[in-house]
């Protein structure tokens, strides 16, 4: 947002006037229909074909001004007003399309991004990180139920994605396919999927792309404002409550947060999910000092959880567990619904805590960053003799970041950057832990280029990364003896990407990237139960760094006004692709019966595309399409590769209206999100066939409703609208029980 001030008038005491201009922040469009309201006053006015509004007779003083419009979220404006005054007001619109914007603070990437921003968080303020980005096209999600999971990018996830976390690499236990991100996703303003030469800047192994989470600036505003975001459900019977606050001094800006969720067993549309509930407490905060020439920011999130696992999927013995696999219904469903969470679940708690300082040179700029975390993960599993109240797996992890980087203008990015990582096993589960004890080193360096020459924009970046871990485990056999490894890797990524702007409505880009990846601790010497996948998993110690070459277009842009096009095509070669082989052996155990997964590594090939289409019927009414597919194969052996996304769709019919009756923003969506059945799969490759195909529909009716004072926004929806039974082939419960059915929401945003 921006403004200009005009030359004083001489005038009365009353006699002041304020105009403006409202515009579309990606193409400088003039925004039509927008509530102008000036808080202090009382006053509204909309703005007309060109933009404009216009209050007169305004009295000196301070004045809130607040823009409201559908598809936007709320801004507001602190204006001083002491002359006669003209405001040039940018508004984020429609903001989960595709542009080039930056990803932190200082510097101006170009990136292939694809986001989300405040207005499409605060509708998803109760979802997981995973479930959000389900929005996005080219995004899936791996899960183990309704609230954990993971990210899939293109077809890849796991040790292959990124989170960055307010500029630091998100660092818990997710070597797990089914653990999800320990992030609130009330803490961001805007969460992008990225790719680009930006992303060599984060250190990981994102062959897929990275997940980057920003907070928004905090607004010059002496006074006290904030927001609170509650949603119930239906399906679970609990809800989610955010709270915000934040104040913006000349010199200072402080902003704190906090959210708690509380949800009950889950159904499908025929039964109880028992033991399918969640219980969360985040809270984050973050303070910026601004000096003549330096900047300190300053930021900290804590997220804690509690996760119940579906009752169902551990299994006593071998020939229950077979039979689990066709059950029409899970083992151990009640009829009565509950709050508790009991064996099996899980527990997490993480800390991270970031020191951010910028100095500003005479042709640049320096960057020290520091960030901690700390993550605690138990896993409770149903063990005998009442002992399932000690955890069967409990690691603390400490890691450290720091990174030094030096930038020239927005043309050259160099840096270092050091993370030490501390992960062990604290003594209180009486078994054989799943993952060793271990100590990990990484120094790496990295470099990133950008320049222009007319209409071509052309990035190149490197990275060299040096990995050393220390590994010290029991062996699983008896006699137990202590094992110690010594694990050295050296990786590259180079990356090439050229954007070309055709004219002023089509850019085409391309990219080309080389990627080497360690393989993690969890794919080299797991061991054991692993609750996430319902398994045990065996690592292999003789597993190869992961080579990958990935080549991509992408072309975007206008036909004529209303018709917007985004087309992706993106290819894959590994050598050495580490994948999670279900085998076809059922192992008994004294915690129950399960199946077992092994890690192996192949060449493979992925590639595929996915398309965001959005067609402007008319001011009110809006259709968007978005589709994606991904094909894999194993080349050593040419098989499928498994758990890779079906072809998907989400289609949105979209009617807006700026105001109506005591109503103003109202908006009205009907969604249709469809999924086919996995085709590409061989029966060695899994423990069940994948189910099939399925349609659901989803409805939404969202407003301000202006007849009380402090105008909250409500919105209600409904998912899954005809309460379909289905199963989803990405979902690990899908191998014991349906996934949610009817799930009716209603939220209240209150901003203040």
């Amino acid at each position: 947002m921006s403004f200009g001030w005009l030359f004083p008038a001489a005038a009365q005491t009353c006699l002041y006037t304020i105009h403006g201009v409202v515009l579309d922040v990606h193409d400088e469009t003039p925004m039509e229909e927008v509530s102008v309201y000036l808080q202090e006053l009382g006053l509204e006015v909309w703005t007309d074909e060109k933009g404009h509004f216009t209050f007169d007779n305004i009295c000196l003083g301070d004045y809130h001004i607040i823009f409201q419009h559908v598809g936007c979220p709320t801004q507001r404006l602190l204006l001083l007003l002491n002359k006669d005054t003209t405001l040039r007001v940018a508004l984020e619109h429609h903001q989960n399309m595709l542009h080039e914007v930056d990803v932190h603070d200082h510097h101006d990437d170009a990136l292939d991004e694809r986001r989300l921003g405040k207005l499409a968080l605060d509708a998803n303020s109760h979802k997981s990180l995973a479930a959000t980005l389900e929005q996005v096209s080219g995004v899936s999600t791996i899960a183990n139920g309704a609230d954990i999971g993971s990210p899939i990018l293109q077809g890849l996830f796991g040790n292959r994605t990124t989170i960055v976390n307010n500029g630091v690499v998100h660092k818990g236990q997710q070597w797990g396919t089914d653990h999800s991100p320990e992030i609130d996703i009330n803490s961001a303003a805007v969460v992008s999927v990225v790719s680009g030469a930006g992303i060599i800047r984060y250190p990981g192994s994102h062959m897929g792309g990275i997940v980057v989470l920003q907070s928004s600036p905090i607004p010059f505003d002496p006074h006290l404002h904030g927001k609170v975001a509650s949603t119930v459900e239906t399906n679970g019977r609990g809800g989610t409550v955010n709270t915000q606050l934040y104040r913006g001094l000349k010199r200072h800006q402080w902003r704190i947060g906090g959210t708690f969720k509380r949800m009950g067993d889950r159904s499908a549309p025929d039964y109880f999910l028992n033991n399918t509930g969640t219980q969360q407490n985040h809270l984050n905060a973050e303070f910026h000092k601004q000096f003549t020439r330096l900047d300190w920011k300053t930021f900290y999130n804590y997220y804690g959880a509690e996760f119940g696992i579906l009752r169902g999927s551990h299994i006593g013995n071998l020939s229950d567990l077979q039979a689990a696999f066709t059950r029409i219904q899970p083992f151990y469903t009640d009829t009565v619904f509950s709050y508790n969470i009991d064996a099996p679940r899980q527990e997490v708690h993480h800390h991270q805590l970031k020191s951010a300082i910028a100095y500003k040179l005479q042709n640049g700029e320096i960057e020290l960053n520091t960030a901690v975390q700390r993550n605690l993960r138990r896993e409770f599993d149903i063990r005998r003799s009442g002992r399932s109240v000690k955890p069967a797996l409990s690691l603390l992890q400490y890691n450290l970041q720091n990174e030094v980087v030096w930038s020239l203008g927005k043309k050259i990015e160099m840096g270092y950057q050091f993370s030490g990582k501390n992960n062990w096993n604290l003594p209180e589960t009486g078994i054989l832990p799943l993952l060793p004890n271990y100590t990990s080193f990484t120094n790496g360096v990295f470099v990133s280029h950008r320049t222009q020459k007319r209409k071509l924009k052309l990035e190149t970046g490197a990275r060299y990364d040096y990995v050393a871990r220390n590994v010290v485990r029991l062996t699983s056999n008896q006699p137990r003896e202590i094992e110690r490894f010594a694990d050295r890797y050296h990786s590259v990524a180079l990356l090439t990407r050229g954007t070309v702007a055709l004219d002023k409505k089509w850019q085409i880009l391309g990219e080309i990237a080389f990627k080497q990846r360690p393989p993690e601790i969890n794919e080299l010497y797991s061991f054991g139960l692993h609750q996430g996948v319902s398994g045990i998993e065996e690592g292999s110690i003789d597993l190869n760094q992961e080579q990958g070459l990935k080549g991509s277009f992408h072309l975007r842009g206008l036909l004529g006004d209303r018709f917007h096009l985004d087309l992706n095509g993106f290819g894959h070669v590994f050598n050495g692709y580490i994948y999670l082989q279900p085998s076809q052996e059922y192992r008994l155990t004294i915690r129950g019966a399960f199946p077992v997964f092994t890690y192996e590594q192949c060449d493979a090939l992925l590639y595929g595309s996915d398309a965001k289409l959005r067609f402007t019927l008319s001011n009110r009414w809006m259709l968007e399409s978005n589709w994606s597919y991904v094909f894999a194969r194993n080349r050593s052996e040419n098989l499928p590769l498994n758990f890779i996304p079906p072809l998907s769709g989400l289609n949105e019919l979209h009617y807006e209206i700026a105001e109506w009756k005591e109503w103003r923003n109202l908006a009205v969506s009907l969604n249709h999100r469809f999924s086919a059945a996995q085709w590409n799969w061989d029966p060695s490759l899994d423990l069940a066939p994948p189910p099939d195909g399925y349609h659901l529909w989803n409805l939404s009716l969202s407003g301000t409703f202006k007849a009380w004072k402090n105008e909250p926004q409500i919105r209600i929806g409904i998912e899954n609208l005809m309460n379909t039974t289905y199963r989803d082939y990405l979902n690990r419960q899908r191998y014991f029980a349906d996934a949610l059915g009817r799930n009716i929401t209603l939220s209240w945003l209150q901003n203040f």
